[in-house]
C-alpha cells in the first residue's frame, strides 16, 4: 500500500508476520509492525491516517493508525480476506473474501460491514476504474473478472480471462483493464467501453503483479517463475 502524502509504502511479510514501512524518500524501513497472524492484502484509508490488513486466517481485517502504528480495531469479515481496495471517495473499503466468493463491503465511518456482493469463485486481486463508478475483481478458479457498479454495489458484467488469473490494473481513465494470467502466462487486455477482452498478450512465467505506469503509460508485469518483470 503506497501513501503518497506522507511518502510511505506498507509491505506485507506473510512468513516474517509484520508490516514493514518504508520511507519513499530513503527507500529506507523506517518501522516494522509486528503481528500475531500472517499479513496478507493491505489498504490505506483516502487521508493515510489508518491502514487496513487482511487476516485470512482468521477472517478479520485489523486496524492500525499510520501516528504510531498502534492497532485501533478489526472487523469481522467474510472467509479468508485478500486484497481491498478503498474506494475513490474514501468512504467505503472493498474486501475480497475468497473462500466465501463475495466482496464484502465496510463503511468506514463506522467500520461495520454494510453489504456483500457474489461473485466468481475464490476473488483476490481488485482495482478500480478511471472515474472510481466500476470495480473489477478477479475470480482465480472461474477464470473472470466480475464488474461491480460502486454506487449501487451490484455485479454488472463479467469477462471471460485467461487461466488463474489473479491481479489487475487500470490506465489513467479506466478504458483498459489488465489481468494476469498466472496459468496461461499471459496478460489480458480488457476495453471496458467495448465491454469484451480484445487482447492476450504473452508474459513471463506465473505472472502475478502487475501495476501500470501512469508517466510512461505502459504496464509492468511481475513474473516470479522466471525472476522477471515484463514491460508492455
Amino acid at each position: 500500500a503506497v501513501d503518497g502524502l506522507q511518502n510511505r509504502v506498507y509491505v506485507s511479510n506473510v512468513e516474517g508476520r509484520s508490516v514493514s514501512v518504508i520511507d519513499m524518500t530513503t527507500n529506507q524501513v523506517k518501522a516494522e509492525i509486528s503481528m500475531e497472524i500472517a499479513p496478507v492484502g493491505l489498504a490505506l484509508s483516502k487521508s493515510g491516517g489508518q491502514l487496513f490488513v487482511a487476516d485470512w486466517f482468521h477472517d478479520r481485517i485489523l486496524v492500525f493508525t499510520t501516528d504510531n502504528l498502534a492497532r485501533t480495531g478489526e472487523i469481522e469479515m467474510g472467509k479468508a480476506p485478500a486484497g481491498m481496495v478503498v474506494s475513490r471517495e474514501g468512504a467505503s473499503l472493498y474486501v475480497a473474501n475468497r473462500d466465501s466468493n463475495d466482496v464484502g463491503v465496510v463503511d468506514l465511518r463506522s467500520l461495520k460491514v454494510v453489504n456483500r456482493i457474489p461473485v466468481g469463485q475464490h476473488p483476490f486481486g481488485m482495482v478500480l476504474g478511471g472515474d472510481g463508478k466500476s470495480l473489477y475483481v478477479v475470480n482465480v478458479e472461474s477464470d473472470s473478472v466480475s464488474v461491480i457498479d460502486t454506487r449501487r454495489d451490484v455485479v454488472t458484467a463479467t469477462f471471460k480471462v485467461g487461466e488463474h488469473p489473479y491481479c489487475a490494473t487500470s490506465n489513467a481513465d479506466g478504458s483498459r483493464i489488465y489481468v494476469t494470467n498466472t496459468g496461461a502466462d499471459s496478460v489480458s487486455v480488457i476495453d471496458t467501453k467495448a465491454g469484451k477482452v480484445i487482447a492476450t498478450l504473452p508474459v513471463g512465467g506465473f505472472p502475478e503483479g502487475i501495476a501500470y505506469d501512469i508517466r510512461r503509460n505502459r504496464v509492468v508485469v511481475a513474473s516470479w517463475m522466471d525472476n522477471a518483470v515484463n514491460v508492455i
